[in-house]
């Protein structure tokens, strides 16, 4: 085994998918179809709360797994419309690191959200600022930089493949 042949080998076992509309595809997926299993073995007949209109309302909690999954599958769309339109090919580095920062995106407001639906159980809830999101819109800003690297990085497709 070459040396560049066992530094892909921690990749081929993992089983990253080489085109990014499918791995965000999948993770989208995930996240609606763990929804579906949890809705239907009764987990997520819970409410949580939501500040609506200055007011603080119970909403199903499987709303807010649909928001999770909503970012990937945006990317896992946009991706598609790239990869078969426009006939781009993209690397595997700024596509990981693109779909990492994503994912910490999203947990990071899940934890967020968290940490305020703990205190509206008091007679005076916390109040939500755009301090509290700070960690968020970074991991935004490093997903978009990663995008966008990610799509000035492609290629077209070779004419063979096409």
């Amino acid at each position: 085994m070459t040396p560049l042949a066992a530094a892909d080998k921690p990749a081929e076992i993992f089983g990253w998918p080489s085109s990014p509309a499918r791995l965000f595809g999948i993770a989208a997926a995930f996240f609606v179809v763990l929804e579906t299993i949890l809705l239907m073995a009764g987990v997520l007949k819970s409410r949580l709360p939501v500040m609506q209109g200055g007011q603080i309302k119970q909403v199903q909690i499987t709303a807010l797994w649909l928001f999770v999954a909503a970012p990937f599958a945006l990317f896992a769309l946009i991706y598609a419309v790239m990869e078969l339109k426009v006939e781009r090919v993209f690397q595997q580095s700024p596509t990981r690191i693109h779909f990492v920062c994503t994912l910490f995106a999203v947990l990071e407001t899940v934890r967020v959200y968290l940490g305020w639906a703990a205190t509206t159980a008091s007679p005076t809830p916390a109040v939500l600022s755009m301090q509290d999101f700070s960690g968020v819109g970074a991991f935004l800003i490093l997903a978009l930089g990663a995008f966008i690297w990610n799509l000035v990085a492609s290629k077209a497709k070779p004419l063979v493949s096409r």
